[in-house]
């Protein structure tokens, strides 16, 4: 009966260092099932419980590094929960990721980052270069296999770019989107610059492409040359602005 005890106790202690220093790693796996892929946690360091990473997507962009820590006390309500903690530096994401039966949770979730991490997302023959600081606030936001439900509002400050090998200046752009179980809407528009955009998109349950339209109304500072892409690439209306549609 003693050396029974004894071995399992000592299982007791193995199972115990080996839930106890499950390497960081596995919430790289963990984030690539949830994504399908698209998102991926590099060079982790420390375990499961303590840990930091790199953000990254698959098409190479770098998002943010990352720093967790586990809160013990979310286990009382039958989920786990780890706080996201970052330098005061850029760039930089914070906030509190929970996993639960409901799907993966984020709360106070903010990113600070350089608005050249999207360059790598878009067509490099469309988008030749990015600057500016990215900001993105989502207070409450539920992730789930099929939908994602909560709001997600973003700033794109001092936005630079390069389209089609042209320089484009669009100010100080704001973007706000309203996700449920019916799909998600978002709006865009922008402050100063060369241009001036409004636009909105929706998206349906069924995971089909965003449609929705984009209005461009170009200002007297407008580049020439930009001007002749948006007679190409938009249909004018009576007010002298451009429509894109998404479809």
């Amino acid at each position: 009966m003693r050396t029974f005890l004894k071995i399992f106790a000592a299982l007791l202690l193995i199972v115990a260092a080996l839930i106890f220093f499950a390497p960081a790693s596995l919430l790289d796996s963990g984030l690539d099932r949830a994504s399908n892929g698209k998102w991926r946690l590099a060079e982790t360091t420390g375990t499961l419980w303590n840990g930091s990473g790199m953000l990254t997507h698959t098409q190479g962009a770098v998002l943010a590094p990352l720093r967790w820590r586990f809160e013990p006390s979310a286990l009382l309500n039958g989920a786990a929960r780890w706080r996201l903690l970052a330098d005061e530096t850029t760039p930089r994401l914070t906030g509190m990721l929970t996993l639960s039966k409901k799907g993966i949770g984020l709360d106070g979730l903010s990113l600070h980052t350089s608005a050249a991490v999207l360059q790598t997302m878009l067509p490099p023959e469309a988008v030749q270069a990015m600057e500016g600081t990215l900001i993105i606030d989502a207070p409450s936001l539920l992730l789930q296999e099929k939908n994602q439900e909560g709001h997600i509002s973003g700033r794109w400050q001092n936005a630079q770019m390069v389209f089609h090998e042209i320089p484009v200046d669009l100010g100080n752009v704001a973007f706000n989107i309203d996700s449920g179980q019916q799909g998600s809407r978002g709006i865009i528009s922008n402050e100063g610059g060369a241009i001036s955009l409004n636009g909105d998109f929706q998206t349906d349950a069924s995971g089909k492409p965003a449609q929705g339209t984009l209005k461009i109304t170009p200002h007297p500072n407008t580049p020439e040359a930009l001007r002749q892409l948006l007679s190409t690439a938009g249909k004018p209306d009576a007010q002298g602005s451009y429509v894109l549609e998404m479809k």
